[in-house]
C-alpha cells in the first residue's frame, strides 16, 4: 500500500486487476484504477504530484495521473 503526498488517499494492491485508491480524509469517492490484465502486486505515489503507479503479476507497469 502507498499514500499519497498529502495523506488523504491510500492506493492499496489487490488481488484483483484494479486496485483501490481509498479516501483517507473527507468522503470516499470510490475510485480504482484502471483495469490490467494480472492481479495487483506493488503500487506507489510519486512524491509532489496526483501521479501513481501499479505493477502487476504479468510484469506489466502503468503510470496514471489523477489530474
Amino acid at each position: 500500500m502507498a499514500l499519497d503526498a498529502n495523506g488523504r488517499r491510500l492506493l492499496v494492491t489487490s488481488g484483483s486487476v484494479r486496485a483501490p485508491i481509498c479516501q483517507v480524509r473527507g468522503h470516499a469517492n470510490g475510485l480504482r484504477t484502471l483495469p490490467d490484465s494480472a492481479a495487483k502486486t506493488t503500487v506507489d505515489w510519486h512524491p509532489t504530484l496526483p501521479i501513481f503507479l501499479t505493477g502487476s503479476a504479468d510484469n506489466s507497469v502503468r503510470v496514471t495521473s489523477l489530474s
